[in-house]
């Protein structure tokens, strides 16, 4: 099982898979290629910090079901996350679109500790 984070630095959100220590590693993020990545049970499994939840509320809802991200609620009461992409995406919260029922749900409050490869990288990019 994985655990995910989202941090924020300059304006940038740093979304990102991270192995959950309370049940092993799982599959390594390295080995991971996937169109989309979907984080489960979002109140236990996603961490949020306060700069990256005040991006994730900028992010605009689009038409559709899918979109860059997607936050939902299943009938068995849970919230899930899920974001376009691999297990590591910088994103401009301003340039994507949400699927229709994106709604801010369940998370944990983090620090907004960002990964220096990802500073570096927006840094550079942005």
């Amino acid at each position: 099982m994985h655990q995910a984070r989202i941090t924020a630095h300059k304006g940038i959100l740093v979304v990102e898979l991270v192995p959950d220590p309370a049940n092993g590693d799982g599959t390594s993020t390295d080995k991971l290629r996937n169109l989309a990545t979907v984080i489960h049970d979002t109140g236990r499994h996603l961490g949020v910090s306060e700069e990256a939840l005040a991006l994730l509320k900028m992010v605009k809802r689009g038409l559709d079901r899918i979109g860059d991200f997607a936050w939902f609620s299943s009938d068995d009461g849970k919230d899930h996350f899920a974001w376009l992409g691999g297990p590591k995406r910088l994103v401009s919260p301003t340039s994507v679109a949400a699927a229709r029922d994106y709604a801010i749900l369940a998370h944990r409050v983090i620090p907004n500790q960002v990964p220096d490869g990802a500073r570096m990288a927006i840094e550079t990019n942005f």
